[in-house]
């Protein structure tokens, strides 16, 4: 081969492969085997865009281009040259062309890549809607997929404080230096994983509060350092432990990242940001178990959702909350992240039997079995006398949410008209204390105040 040519050939090569870097490490993703061609140069456009602009990680990016892949195999295989003629049919024979398509490693793909390869082709549809319209598919494609149900629940899943008791029983046992200060800084700070193993040997620095040290890192999704002050001695101790063990491997790789490890070829390298595996491991060797006896599932963005909620429980502000996870808008912070947890859900029910004892202790069942024109709705007192005798009882059917207002054992009279104004404005109040939780937690507080709202207008037509 002339230099001439052997020149075009690596210019040619260099135009179709982007670049990333990875924890000090060069990845490289050619497109000059993707078909069909327009689509491959309209994506490449979508991934180089994306990095100039800083919209995602390289990590993210990186595997984005890799996965996309699978998209464009199933385009060459069906002779689909153009985007814009993409069908719902073609959509069905994606998913079923994923469910028995095999990976690097010979195994079909798991469902949580088919849903990337999905993921990834909707992100690259909506940019194609904005940039080149014309090549665009239906974005009416993308309102439904088998794995919405899934996405829904990544959406809200936290580890129960069941589960998490036992992770922390766990790190007290655990001689694994590295993942006891990950898990840390998960639970503790909801660090994100990417965050976590980009920390540097200068991340610890003294605190103005003695004996207390801040935690400097980079948020690379918001592209800026963060400080946390006056971060708790557990986490402290495991990250100065972890700098102090690493220091001849730092020097050696000459890198100043301490979530270090030495590979089977005696390299080191920097953690990868994805640690399902650790955590996997972390589960097996220690037996945590869920509520149905089942080892525990555990990724590390689920401590970041746990951390909200608990803080959430606990009567921290929303904007405290939002911090410490170094949110811009609260309600990201709100709708992906804090989720009621099943106690204090209970006592918010708990609220509404409160209400109904206090009625209760009226002499109910004379007054309704002397005939007084009555309502049979609810928050009246309830003529079941067990309410009155045993302090300890829970109605069957007081489970099912607002069952009460349609129960014939409910019932009230005008003479409460002024106890169901008050407690209209009671709910008010208590909707507006707790509207931070969001709306999945104040909705029967609403239904409540909408039937309150009703009875009162009924009692006053009674008048």
């Amino acid at each position: 081969m002339s230099l001439s040519v052997f020149m075009r050939a690596m210019e040619s090569d260099m135009e179709n492969t982007i670049h990333f870097t990875i924890n000090n490490r060069l990845r490289k993703v050619s497109y000059a085997s993707l078909k069909p061609i327009r689509i491959a140069i309209l994506h490449k456009e979508y991934i180089l865009e994306s990095l100039n602009t800083q919209r995602k990680s390289q990590t993210s990016l990186y595997t984005e281009s890799m996965m996309i892949k699978y998209l464009f195999t199933f385009l060459e295989t069906r002779t689909i040259e153009s985007l814009e003629h993409f069908t719902s049919m073609h959509m069905d024979e994606l998913f079923a062309f994923l469910a028995t398509v095999s990976s690097k490693s010979g195994r079909l793909l798991s469902q949580s890549a088919q849903r990337l390869v999905y993921t990834f082709f909707k992100n690259f549809a909506f940019w194609l809607s904005e940039s080149y319209p014309d090549e665009s598919p239906p974005l009416s494609l993308f309102q439904r997929s088998p794995f919405k149900r899934n996405n829904e629940h990544l959406k809200t899943a936290f580890i129960s404080d069941h589960v998490l008791n036992q992770i922390k029983k766990g790190l007290k046992e655990d001689d694994d230096l590295l993942t006891r200060t990950y898990l840390l800084l998960c639970i503790y700070y909801g660090l994100r994983s990417q965050d976590i193993v980009s920390l540097r040997e200068d991340c610890l620095r003294p605190s103005d509060k003695e004996g207390k040290f801040d935690l400097y890192y980079v948020d690379h999704k918001q592209k800026e350092q963060v400080i946390l002050p006056a971060i708790a001695s557990p986490v402290a101790h495991a990250l100065k432990s972890l700098i102090q063990s690493h220091a001849t491997q730092r020097a050696l790789s000459k890198t100043p990242y301490i979530f270090l490890e030495t590979a089977k070829n005696s390299t080191v390298r920097v953690l990868d940001a994805y640690q399902k595996n650790r955590l996997d491991q972390f589960v097996k060797r220690h037996d945590v178990r869920d509520e149905n006896g089942a080892l525990a599932k555990l990724t590390s963005h689920m401590f970041r959702r746990t951390l909200a909620t608990n803080m959430q429980s606990s009567g921290v502000s929303l904007e405290a909350t939002q911090s410490i996870l170094n949110h811009k808008h609260k309600r990201t912070t709100l709708k992906h992240y804090v989720k009621t947890k099943q106690t204090d859900y209970r006592e918010q029910i708990t609220k509404t039997l409160d209400h109904m004892r206090i009625l209760s202790s009226m002499q109910e069942v004379e007054i309704y079995h002397q005939g007084i024109e009555a309502l049979r709705l609810s928050d009246g007192y309830c003529t079941n006398t067990a309410m009155l005798h045993d302090e300890g009882y829970m109605c069957e059917t007081f489970p099912k949410r607002g069952n009460c207002y349609g129960c014939t054992k409910m019932v009230t009279t005008p003479e409460f008209l002024p106890y169901f104004q008050t407690l209209l404005e009671e709910k008010s109040r208590e909707m507006d204390a707790l509207s931070n939780y969001g709306d999945h937690v104040t909705r029967h507080l609403r239904f409540e105040a909408e039937m309150i709202g009703s009875i009162i207008e009924k009692l006053e037509e009674l008048l």
